[in-house]
């Protein structure tokens, strides 16, 4: 059984898990990379990981470009966390509109320091109790082979 995240986080989220790179903990609610791989389910999660937060990094390299005052040089969010919250998720909003009514960016390049560098493990600690338990049961179930 997958565990859910806790209270204050389940009524953002339901029952989703976070994906973190290696610099995150290990969370029953946050998944992040296996640090050594063994076999091939652990290498599957892994890559599909990898992939998922490149997609998710390059995505907020466009909208922090399209929107400047999200960017930490064009700007800062002097709020509160959840009033910069609301701002962020207005910007996505206003760039999904953007994308689907085919609205170019201005600057329709990604500065460099937003370009994702290929991802590496940085001696991530695995954790354990729960937090592996929650990991070990998605891998297995989503990125085993049946019947291998």
């Amino acid at each position: 059984m997958v565990h859910t995240l806790p209270s204050r986080l389940q009524r953002h989220f339901g029952d989703y898990l976070l994906l973190g790179d290696s610099g995150y903990p290990l969370e029953p609610f946050l998944m992040t990379p296996v640090t050594n791989p063994t076999n091939e389910a652990e290498e599957l999660y892994y890559r599909a990981l990898v992939r998922t937060r490149v997609i998710v990094e390059l995505t907020l390299g466009v909208v922090k470009n399209r929107f400047r005052c999200i960017h930490r040089f064009g700007g800062e969010l002097q709020y509160t966390p959840l009033r910069s919250a609301k701002i962020v998720s207005a910007c996505l909003l206003l760039h999904n509109r953007c994308v689907s009514r085919s609205i170019p960016d201005p600057n329709n390049h990604l500065p460099e320091e937003d370009m994702p560098i290929e991802a590496h493990v940085v001696g991530a600690g695995d954790g354990g109790g729960t937090d592996r338990q929650t990991r070990d049961e998605i891998i297995p179930e989503f990125y085993g082979r049946k019947g291998v």
